[in-house]
């Protein structure tokens, strides 16, 4: 509702400047919702100083949303989702194309040893 009486107000500024200003404080002091605050912030700055800017920015063409779940290799994506919080996710790619576990052991192997070796002199 905020972003469409904002862009109302954008395309028919003289019927929509009251609804806009009552959307606004509502949005801004009226509601305990964080994003929804957060949001009217951003557009009653942003119509405040520069309402030509705000028209290029709110009335500014969207890209389509594709779904490309399909293209992907399926067993690659059971791999991408199960690593979900790791870069795999966000390289499209397995973490052993671009994380060499063997090195990684053999540092780990090295750190070990270097604290199981006793000091000398004690």
């Amino acid at each position: 509702l905020l972003s469409a009486t904002v862009e109302l107000f954008l395309k028919r500024p003289a019927t929509a400047q009251d609804m806009v200003k009552k959307v606004l404080a509502y949005a801004t002091q009226s509601t305990d919702h964080p994003d929804l605050r957060d949001r009217g912030y951003i557009y009653w700055r942003l119509l405040s100083t520069d309402p030509e800017g705000a028209k290029k920015i709110v009335l500014a063409s969207k890209p389509t949303i594709e779904d490309d779940t399909a293209s992907v290799d399926p067993a690659l994506l059971e791999e991408m989702i199960a690593n979900l919080s790791c870069l795999a996710s966000v390289y499209h790619k397995r973490p052993t194309q671009f994380v060499d576990r063997k090195k990684v052991a053999v540092d780990l192997a090295d750190d070990y040893e270097e604290a199981e070796e006793p000091e000398q002199g004690a």
